[in-house]
């Protein structure tokens, strides 16, 4: 199968431990799920409904400070509008973004459905912990291109995996039924230049900051 970001040509790593098969670009680094593995919408949906987190999960407040510091605290100036995708049953990171005294929307495919961002542009879209369950990454950053403004500002979370196919095998993250994309580094600049992004930093990790050209 061809890569779903850059169409070059991919390996195969069998997950033999879940039953899945995964495709392997060495081009962008990008690492996709067989189609035919992807769980329907109703056990995504009880999927995501098992993550209870809220302000009082320190653990995960916490989390959401440390992205805002390290991916977009030095630009917040910049900042007045943002779009928070995917905020899923519990938008902890909105209710961060406000007290940044931020005007936020929200949107979420099954917790927030309202197309909220319809005519809008923003001076940030963030996302965490979302791209991951993604089927298509290019139409998502289309999506992004088109609702931010010039020269604002695009922030991700997700775990970037080794580029590694035996560590990948054993890596915890695949192993969410509802994850079906893992990025690198490479996979975010590739992305960039395809949808009028620029690749602003990244922390090598999870986290990674874009801008619109």
């Amino acid at each position: 199968m061809n890569c779903q970001i850059c169409t070059s040509k991919t390996t195969i790593i069998k997950d033999e431990k879940n039953g899945w098969n995964f495709f392997h670009c060495k081009e962008c680094e990008f690492i996709f799920k067989n189609p035919a593995d992807y769980v329907d919408e109703d056990d995504e949906l009880k999927q995501y409904k098992n993550h209870n987190n809220t302000m009082q999960s320190r653990g995960y407040v916490e989390m959401f400070e440390k992205f805002i510091d390290i991916t977009f605290k030095p630009y917040i100036k910049d900042i007045k509008t943002v779009l928070e995708f995917g905020s899923g049953p519990g938008p902890v990171l909105a209710e961060l973004l406000k007290r940044e005294d931020l005007k936020v929307d929200i949107y979420d495919k099954f917790f927030s459905p309202e197309k909220v961002y319809e005519n809008k542009t923003y001076d940030l879209i963030t996302s965490t912990e979302v791209i991951e369950h993604i089927s298509n990454p290019v139409k998502v950053f289309e999506f992004f291109s088109k609702h931010i403004k010039k020269d604002g500002y695009l922030a991700l979370m997700t775990q970037f995996h080794t580029n590694d196919a035996d560590e990948f095998k054993k890596w915890w993250y695949k192993n969410d039924p509802t994850h079906i994309c893992f990025f690198r580094p490479k996979t975010f600049e590739v992305l960039a230049s395809m949808s009028g992004f620029k690749v602003l930093t990244n922390d090598l990790k999870k986290s990674v900051l874009l801008q619109k050209l």
